[in-house]
């Protein structure tokens, strides 16, 4: 059903029936409008002297011209384009000028340019975050199948409760990205509360290669960011009682596929899959395509950050923290 705007004549009479004492849902049934607009028509535009026509629809059409930064003007457009480009969602695109006091649009006006785009034969679609993926329904897989667990595990059940909360700084997820066959593995750890991630590389998953190489990672970073590593079930972190004593935090394990107890980390190798989807090579990848990612997924700013990237929260805690 299209929406239909309330034109002055219908406030003339929603203020004339107002005064003779008719009620929202008899205004509404002789106007042939839901009680709901009826309501918000009234609630949006009454003033200290109650409901009154002229002033509803001057301030009615005072919020359908807006103010001018929010106008999709050249600069804004093309601002937007170019972070559609570097992988930015057009949420991430208008909050972000927002935060930076620049003009800026909402995310439904960018996505309504995008795909007036589309119909024009333009590709910015194939930038949206999920221009080449389907929906999955969230379900585990039926419980009782066989498992082989790792050796001495420690249960996210018995994890710290304020840990769910991301009031604190240092609690990681950890998990790794299979590339096409014998072409390497990527090794991610995400910090649930700044978002920040680090990402490296492993030729197999081989438990000690894939401890190596996230005692390589979290090498650059104090103890004070160290409290706590979650992970799935796989073998490659078979070696976790030689990590937690290395590293200095304490591990733990999620339910078998439950991956949604380490849904920062799942969400975050989602990001990295637009980079190099599944069945990519991970062959090539060095030290330069490595810095590539870091800064795909630590310098976009979040919506759950306000707007700030994973780098610029990490960067303050380390700055401010003791």
């Amino acid at each position: 059903m299209t929406y239909k705007r309330v034109t002055a004549g219908e406030r003339t009479l929603i203020h004339r029936w107002k005064q003779e004492g008719c009620g929202i849902r008899e205004t509404a049934r002789r106007l042939k409008r839901s009680a709901s607009t009826i309501s918000r028509e009234i609630s949006r535009n009454e003033g200290f002297r109650g409901y009154r026509p002229q002033q509803a629809q001057a301030a009615a059409t005072e919020r359908a011209l807006r103010s001018g930064p929010r106008r999709f003007t050249e600069e804004v457009r093309l601002d937007a384009e170019a972070r559609l480009e570097e992988g930015w969602t057009p949420d991430m695109i208008g909050n972000r000028a927002r935060l930076e006091g620049r003009a800026f649009v909402s995310k439904e006006t960018i996505y309504k340019y995008v795909y007036a785009d589309a119909k024009r034969g333009g590709t910015l679609w194939k930038h949206l975050p999920r221009a080449k993926r389907k929906r999955h329904r969230r379900c585990a897989r039926k419980e009782g199948r066989d498992w082989c667990r790792i050796a001495n595990q420690r249960s996210i059940d018995t994890r710290p409760a304020d840990v769910e909360t991301r009031q604190t700084v240092g609690h990681w997820e950890g998990d790794l990205i299979a590339g096409a066959s014998r072409t390497g593995n990527l090794v991610t750890m995400v910090e649930r509360s700044t978002r920040f991630t680090l990402v490296g590389r492993t030729d197999s998953k081989e438990a000690r290669e894939v401890l190596v190489e996230i005692c390589r990672l979290f090498g650059s970073l104090p103890v004070k960011v160290r409290q706590t590593a979650t992970f799935d079930n796989g073998k490659e972190f078979s070696c976790h009682e030689e990590m937690a004593k290395t590293l200095s935090m304490d591990v733990f394990f999620a339910h078998p596929y439950h991956s949604w107890e380490r849904g920062t980390n799942e969400n975050t190798n989602g990001l990295i899959r637009r980079l190099h989807p599944k069945k990519s090579s991970f062959a090539g990848i060095g030290e330069e395509e490595l810095h590539r990612i870091d800064r795909f997924v630590n310098d976009r700013p979040r919506k759950c950050l306000g707007w700030k990237t994973p780098r610029e929260k990490m960067t303050l805690f380390m700055v401010s923290a003791p």
